[in-house]
Formats: structure tokens, sequence, C-alpha cells
């Protein structure tokens, strides 16, 4: 009887010992599961859909400050990557979904046919830069040619010195599209000038060769870019307006996009960098480094900047 006894205490011990234990399991269990709930719960932690792609154009202006939202997006957890297209293809992309989000919208004048068309399907969320600015170029050496009149006048027979060429960038582009729509006509410059189509990177090619040579050039350029820095150049005056008031720059995305990766979206909400900024990061760029690199490096030595970015991460 007694050994049955001691047999029957020992199951009980044994028995209560599993309970204990599988107690402690489901603590520790619990416990893990309410530090990823408290995570969860936290706005700023919710990543939702990881994979995000961000379209960008082929100016080094974009390109740069799209570097640097990807490089900050993947710290903060995402699969970052970008797809780099025309901005037609770009604005497509957000439209039907292939393109998460962008960082280079120039609006409401550079890329306004471009947002009439999607903007029933897009959201502007942040404004990235303020007051950018488009329009015609020369060397400070032109000293006759200050105007787009003046290229209409023929002053200083500044047609035949260039052969009736404008150097231009890719077909795609906003401005490109401003050129041919309002900027030419509005002068009258469609009847003797061409609008040479090239690419920011061609179009930055001739104009360091002509200054080289000190020659007269006439190009399409922007704000930021980095040839003010490199170069002494003028915007030539405007009278009519044809380029009107400077654009800002918007980070852009789907509308679905807040619901999707809500903290990508509170990230967006918070970028913003300045043209001298931007330009920096194109100097590097221009000079040989990549812009992944040049980004890095950007982001490093501008901690106060990222520290605003990521508030609230």
């Amino acid at each position: 009887m007694w050994k049955t006894y001691r047999f029957l205490g020992i199951i009980f011990i044994f028995l209560v010992c599993m309970m204990l234990a599988a107690c402690g399991d489901g603590n520790d269990g619990n416990q893990e599961n309410e530090g990823n709930n408290a995570a969860d719960s936290n706005g700023n932690k919710e990543l939702g859909e990881k994979s995000i792609t961000l379209g960008t154009d082929s100016y080094v202006s974009n390109t740069s400050n799209t570097y640097v939202a990807k490089l900050m997006l993947e710290e903060i957890g995402y699969d970052a990557e970008i797809n780099q297209t025309d901005v037609g293809v770009e604005y497509t992309g957000l439209s039907d979904g292939s393109t998460d989000a962008i960082v280079g919208a120039w609006l409401p004048t550079t890329h306004g046919s471009y947002w009439e068309e999607y903007k029933d399907d897009l959201e502007k969320i942040n404004t990235v830069t303020e007051k950018v600015e488009l329009g015609l170029a020369v060397p400070a050496y032109m000293e006759d040619i200050n105007s787009i009149e003046d290229l209409a006048n023929n002053t200083n027979n500044i047609g035949k010195k260039l052969e009736w060429t404008i150097t231009g960038i890719s077909p795609g582009a906003g401005e490109m599209k401003l050129m041919e729509s309002e900027v030419m006509p509005g002068y009258g410059l469609n009847e003797n000038w061409e609008l040479l189509e090239s690419s920011g990177a061609a179009m930055s090619a001739a104009l360091s060769d002509a200054i080289d040579q000190e020659e007269p050039i006439v190009v399409t350029l922007w704000t930021p870019h980095w040839t003010f820095n490199e170069f002494d150049l003028k915007i030539l005056d405007d009278p009519k307006g044809t380029f009107g008031e400077p654009d800002d720059v918007f980070s852009v995305a789907g509308k679905d996009f807040k619901e999707q990766s809500p903290a990508a979206y509170k990230f967006l909400e918070q970028f913003s960098i300045e043209k001298v900024d931007t330009q920096e990061m194109m100097l590097d760029i221009k000079e040989g480094m990549g812009e992944e690199a040049a980004a890095q490096k950007f982001i490093d030595n501008h901690p106060d900047l990222k520290e605003k970015w990521l508030e609230g991460f």
C-alpha cells in the first residue's frame, strides 16, 4: 500500500511540474506577443507592406533625393528599390500601383500635364523642396543675351552663332513639353529655332564643352543643378511668364499608400530637403561618386536632418 501511495505521489508531482512548465511557456509567449503588439500598436512602427518601389526620372536633382529616401526607408525596416524611368512612365506607374511613391513631383507647372491626367488616383504627401525654377540658361560671358526676347529678336546675331539651336534634355521631360507648348510659341521661337532633344547628362556635357571654348550656348536648365556651382551662369528673363511661377517639389503616392505602408507614409510626411543640400549631392555625383554613395555620405554628414526625418520612429 505504501508503495502505491508513493507511486501516486510521484505521478502527482510530475503532473504539477508539467502544468507549471506549460504555464511558464505560455507566459513567455504572451510576453513576446505583447512586445510585438506594443510595437505594432505604435503607428510609427507599423510597416505594413514592406516592399516599396520608389519612382524617379533620370535627372540628378531627383535621383539624389530619391536615394536618400530609399536609404532612410531601409533604416526604418522597408525593402526599398528604385525604378528609374521617364516622367510619363513614372506617373503611369503611380496610377497602376507598380510604383508606390515618388519624391520628385514638380508642380504645378513642370509635371502639370501628368498630374492632371492621373491626379484622381494620386495623393500629394508633403513639400520636399520649395521654389525650384525652370528656364533657359546661358554662360555669364554672353553679356548681350539676358532675356528670351533677345533670342527671338536675334540680338547680336545670336541665332546664326548658335545655328538656331537650343540644347534641351529628354523629350518626355516636363520642361521640354513646356518649351514646346508655351515658351517657343510664346516668343515665336518655333519659326526659326530648333529645340534639340538629348538628355540631362548630354546637355550638361554640351554646356561644359561650350564654356571650355568660351562659345555661346543656350540650354534648358533648372534649379537645383550642379552647373550653377561649377560655372558662372544666368537664367534668361522670361517677361511673358511662359515658364510660369517656380514649382515646388512634392512627394506623391497612390491613394492607398498610407494604409498599405503607414510608417513609410509618415516618413514621407516628414521628408524635405533644401535646394543647396540636393546640390551638394549632385556635385559629388558629377565628380564620379555613385548616387547611393552620395546619398549615404549626405545622410552621414547631416545627422540633424536624419533626426528630423525619423522623428517619432
